[in-house]
C-alpha cells in the first residue's frame, strides 16, 4: 500500500503573512498619501506663483467750483399809522433776510419806489407813498439810524454791500415819514423793488 505524508503548519505561519501583508498594504497607503498630499502642496506652490498680483496705482483729481448763488426776503416796512399833527418824524424798520455762497460779495440796492418824483435819482431816490385819492406822502429809507442817516439808494455806491456768512444773512432798512405833512385820512402805499446784486 502507499503511504501518504501530511505535514502540519504551525498557525503562527499564518498569521505572520497576513500580518506581513497588511503591513505591505499600510505602508502602500502612505506611499500614495505622501505622493498625493507632495503633488497637492508643489500644485498650489505653482498656483500660487502663477497668479502672483502685480500693481500699479495713480492718484484721480476730484474737484468742482462753488458758484455764488443768493436768495433774498424783504418783508413789509409798516408804519403803523401816521399822524400828520406829531411834531416829531415817524420812523420804523424792516429787516432783509438774504442767503449767499459763504464767503462771497453782494450788493442789496432799493428803487424809488411806484410813485414818479421829480428830482429822484438812483443814488438818491424820493420815495412817497400814494392814497386811493392820489394823495402824496413822503418818506425815506436809510442805511442807518444815526443823526445824519445814508439814503439807500439803486446803485452800487448807495446800495448796501456785504460778504455773506454762513446762513442768513440780514440787513436792516431804517424807514422815516417826515412829521407835519398834510395827509388825507386812510391808508398810503408803495411798492420798493429790491434787488441783490452778486
Amino acid at each position: 500500500m502507499g503511504k501518504s505524508l501530511n505535514i502540519t503548519l504551525p498557525k503562527t505561519a499564518f498569521v505572520n503573512r497576513k500580518e506581513q501583508k497588511m503591513k505591505n498594504k499600510l505602508n502602500q497607503s502612505k506611499l500614495k498619501l505622501a505622493i498625493v498630499s507632495a503633488m497637492l502642496v508643489g500644485s498650489a506652490g505653482f498656483s500660487a506663483a502663477g497668479y502672483a498680483a502685480t500693481t500699479v496705482g495713480d492718484q484721480m483729481r476730484v474737484q468742482t467750483t462753488v458758484l455764488m448763488s443768493c436768495t433774498v426776503s424783504a418783508p413789509t416796512l409798516d408804519f403803523t399809522s401816521y399822524d400828520p399833527t406829531a411834531t416829531s418824524d415817524t420812523k420804523a424798520t424792516s429787516v432783509i433776510t438774504s442767503n449767499c455762497t459763504y464767503g462771497g460779495s453782494a450788493t442789496i440796492t432799493m428803487n424809488g419806489g411806484s410813485a414818479v418824483v421829480t428830482g429822484s435819482t438812483d443814488a438818491v431816490p424820493l420815495r412817497q407813498m400814494t392814497h386811493s385819492d392820489t394823495s402824496k406822502l413822503n418818506y425815506q429809507l436809510y442805511k442807518d439810524d444815526g443823526p445824519s442817516p445814508v439814503v439807500w439808494g439803486n446803485d452800487e455806491e448807495s446800495g448796501q454791500s456785504f460778504t455773506a456768512t454762513a446762513g442768513d444773512n440780514t440787513t436792516t432798512v431804517y424807514g422815516t415819514i417826515g412829521k407835519e405833512q398834510p395827509a388825507s385820512y386812510g391808508a398810503f402805499h408803495d411798492f420798493v423793488q429790491v434787488t441783490l446784486t452778486y
